[in-house]
């Protein structure tokens, strides 16, 4: 004889059966996972029924629905299933549909270029949009990128693109920038209704950030040379939030943005190493000796995983500090104290730890691996503006006496 799968239905009346319990009807079903009886409670509304006499009615006409429903082979189990898949179907389908609405990077370039030429716009400027746009799709299907949607790039992509494009065509600073203007300007594009294809914030562009334009013969976020180093060092004890943030970029070589945002989930001190999660890829910067007792001298395991390193006021703390916090405290109370130049920002300590690095005899794959360069090609040209050639050059040794 096969096993029931089911206990009928029955009516809950608290301790007393008064209309002052809470009511309901319950009924067991066999839990086809665990083979045991699971209890499932049935309120619909019983409980707002204030008569005695009408609630014991809804409830007995309630046990009886339950019952017939049971008799005729209704399973909770596969009802539930039945409705995650339907729930599973509808947001996939949602999402699905969200996608078709944002087009590729390709196909928002095309349109850019459609729009503006249907503008009255001068034929000069046209030639030099239709210009940079070609060299952009030169990259995006050279580098198998062409399905590549506009709500899945982030900043780094557009840097990414333009270290090649710097490369391949031999660029020079004033022509990197005139490219990322244009991609300053076809970000805010995007953005705008009635596209909104992107959200313009999340593309960090300028001094400080994540991608930065050039300038020409002076090198911006100039690393530390030792005696600058020394007196900016001992300046900041002033200010020993500023001084922690100023190791972290060193040890780190992480970016600014990437500080702000990074998490205790992504930090993992006995592994040694930090997670950097972007949204289209993600990397991992190796924790050095240094790195880990800064880190440990956080306390981060008192806190929730989702908590920031470095938040709020330079502590941890649910919230990331100002983008411009550590910054605006650098600027107003160590440069102009010590009377450096523009040239020296925070930024720089990560290319201070690149030459003291390379000044130490690492090597260059080594050292790639905590900039977070993809290629030799954008990595030789990094160090080739911070130091030129003099990394392995004979001439910054002993030579032949007077």
């Amino acid at each position: 004889m096969a096993t029931k799968k089911y206990k009928k239905a029955k009516i809950y009346t608290g301790k007393d059966g008064s209309l002052k319990n809470k009511w309901f009807v319950y009924y067991s079903f066999l839990n086809p996972f665990t083979a045991s009886f699971e209890r499932f409670k049935v309120y619909e509304g019983i409980n707002m029924i204030k008569d005695l006499k009408d609630r014991t009615r809804f409830a007995n006409d309630l046990v009886d629905e339950i019952n017939a429903r049971l008799i005729a082979g209704y399973d909770p189990f596969k009802a539930e299933l039945a409705t995650n898949k339907l729930i599973f179907e509808k947001e996939t389908e949602i999402l699905l549909e969200e996608s078709r609405k944002t087009p590729t990077l390709l196909e928002g370039l095309n349109t850019f270029l459609e729009v503006k030429k249907k503008k009255n716009l001068a034929k000069d400027t046209l030639v030099a949009y239709t210009s940079y746009i070609g060299k952009f799709e030169n990259y995006l299907l050279e580098n198998k990128l062409a399905d590549v949607r506009l709500n899945g790039m982030d900043t780094r992509f557009i840097s990414d693109m333009l270290d090649w494009l710097t490369v391949e065509h031999k660029w020079g600073e004033t022509t990197f920038n005139n490219h990322l203007a244009f991609w300053v300007n076809l970000l805010n594009w995007f953005a705008r209704s009635p596209r909104k294809w992107l959200r313009r914030e999340d593309f960090e562009i300028g001094a400080d950030r994540d991608l930065e334009f050039k300038v020409a013969k002076v090198m911006k976020n100039q690393y530390f040379g030792a005696n600058v180093a020394e007196k900016v060092k001992k300046e900041m004890e002033n200010f020993p939030k500023l001084l922690f943030y100023s190791q972290f970029i060193y040890y780190s070589c992480m970016r600014p943005e990437e500080i702000r945002q990074l998490k205790i989930e992504n930090v993992d001190i006995e592994g040694r190493y930090i997670k950097i999660v972007g949204k289209t890829s993600s990397r991992t910067i190796p924790i050095s000796d240094e790195l880990a007792e800064m880190l440990k001298s956080l306390n981060l395991q008192n806190y929730p995983s989702n908590y920031h390193v470095i938040g709020k006021a330079g502590e941890v703390s649910d919230r990331t500090h100002g983008e411009n916090y550590f910054a605006k405290m650098f600027h107003e109370h160590i440069r102009p104290k010590l009377k450096l130049s523009m040239d020296f920002t925070l930024y720089g300590w990560k290319h201070t730890r690149v030459v003291d690095l390379l000044n130490a005899g690492y090597s260059d794959a080594e050292i790639m691996g905590l900039t977070g360069h993809r290629d030799t090609s954008s990595y030789d040209k990094y160090k080739r503006d911070l130091i030129g050639n003099l990394s392995n050059n004979k001439l910054r040794g002993k030579t032949i006496g007077w």
